[in-house]
């Protein structure tokens, strides 16, 4: 894009002066989230308080950001076809307002493939930054292979931060969305500690027999 036809004359002409310096901002500027974000934003202990909870949004990002790049790539070769067409039928028109039609349209496919270069390049990016935090997050302590093994704790621990910080001014609606989830997980932990007693319990009495 070289003209600003919708401009006064002076904008175009400050527009002409900033060109490099505003192309120069839009192919550096971050499109998705930096590695410092994904780590304090997203993976913030509050929502996500074990390391089986953080590793799991992880997946989750990552799977979304493929899912994602996998339909900018229909989309690309999409562009890419209908570019190569609408320059045959420029060729080939003989109207002018056709053909300067035509050239808009050829310059409007011309950036839609540019900006999803940039914009899968970029994804690329964050799903390298989430596979390096998926490897630094997987120690061992828990499984990577089923989500739901680990999953009772890491919802456990979220809800009782976010219940820490309740006070009587927060809506009771808020209230009840996390006391009502995290007494039923106390009740089940209990209740499991409880079967986890009576079973020692039992065997105890077996060995004294």
């Amino acid at each position: 894009m070289k003209d600003f036809p919708a401009l006064s004359g002076k904008n175009a002409k400050k527009m002409e002066e900033l060109r490099k310096e505003v192309e120069d901002s839009f192919n550096k500027k971050q499109i998705y989230r930096t590695e410092t974000q994904m780590r304090y934003s997203v993976l913030n202990d509050s929502s996500f308080p074990t390391r089986a909870g953080k590793y799991w949004q992880c997946v989750r990002e990552q799977a979304s950001m493929y899912e994602n790049l996998v339909w900018l790539s229909f989309d690309y070769r999409q562009h890419t076809i209908e570019l190569e067409k609408t320059k045959e039928q420029h060729e080939k028109a003989t109207d002018k307002y056709e053909k300067q039609l035509l050239q808009i349209e050829i310059e409007k496919l011309e950036w839609k493939i540019k900006d999803a270069e940039r914009v899968g390049n970029d994804r690329v990016r964050e799903i390298d930054a989430w596979s390096k935090l998926k490897k630094e997050l997987d120690d061992g302590s828990f499984d990577t292979k089923n989500v739901e093994t680990d999953s009772l704790e890491a919802v456990h621990k979220a809800l009782q931060s976010r219940a820490d910080v309740l006070n009587p001014y927060h809506n009771p609606s808020e209230i009840l969305n996390v006391h009502g989830p995290l007494d039923t997980i106390k009740k089940d932990i209990d209740m499991t500690l409880l079967d986890a007693e009576h079973i020692k319990k039992g065997l105890s009495h077996k060995e004294e027999k």
